[in-house]
């Protein structure tokens, strides 16, 4: 079955070529001024603990504003950004720098996302979303998909049976029957044994996936 078209993977390299480097805001998700570590694997997935000491300069187990605008940082950050759990950090979307993303916001970076989504996403109703809000697997699961392919015949919430909008190698075996465990560790980026929405929405999974299933 042919489910991701040339012109979803052709959008797809172009988003992936279009990404920006993390800001310092990305990994603050409670703007308290620190990344805290489960901030950082919430954004970043497993960061090897050589690279976190290697940034965390006064040993106090986050990183600091200052640390992480520190000379080097940005490179090893940007080590992780193929492995990250989200598609775009609150920066990328966040114009006015309010570290908040309205509805407008989200749709000039996600086309055609609607207000039934955005409600969803916008999980305390404030008419705006903050970066835990953005950065929950629910709305990963939905703003990843109009970024990758809004119209996608089977989509990461269809596979995703318990709710909790990750993929494990069972629930994508439900669906892609012919799936080998080398296929699912080239699926898992992060190698956390799950299936985040952006890994699954690649180009290459997507191949994988298209293979597996008949």
């Amino acid at each position: 079955m042919t489910r991701f078209t040339l012109t979803a993977v052709a959008a797809l390299m172009a988003s992936a070529a279009a990404a920006t480097a993390m800001e310092v805001t990305d990994l603050d998700i409670d703007g308290d001024g620190f990344a805290s570590q489960a901030e950082i694997a919430q954004v970043l997935g497993p960061v090897s603990a050589a690279d976190f000491n290697r940034i965390d300069a006064n040993d106090d187990n986050r990183w600091s504003v200052r640390e992480l605008n520190s000379a080097g940082t940005s490179e090893i950050l940007a080590r992780y950004e193929p492995t990250m759990s989200v598609v775009h950090g609150i920066s990328e979307i966040d114009t006015d720098g309010d570290r908040f993303a309205t509805q407008a916001e989200l749709a000039a970076v996600y086309e055609g996302l609607n207000a039934a989504d955005f409600r969803q996403i916008d999980s305390n109703n404030d008419n705006r979303v903050n970066a835990r809000e953005l950065y929950a697997p629910m709305a990963q699961a939905i703003v990843t998909r109009y970024e990758m392919s809004p119209t996608m015949d089977l989509t990461i919430m269809q596979v995703d049976t318990d709710g909790d909008f990750f993929a494990s190698k069972e629930e994508l075996m439900a669906s892609f029957p012919n799936l080998s465990d080398t296929d699912f560790r080239r699926i898992d980026a992060n190698n956390d044994n799950r299936v985040n929405s952006r890994e699954y929405y690649a180009s290459e999974a997507q191949v994988i996936l298209d293979r597996s299933g008949s």
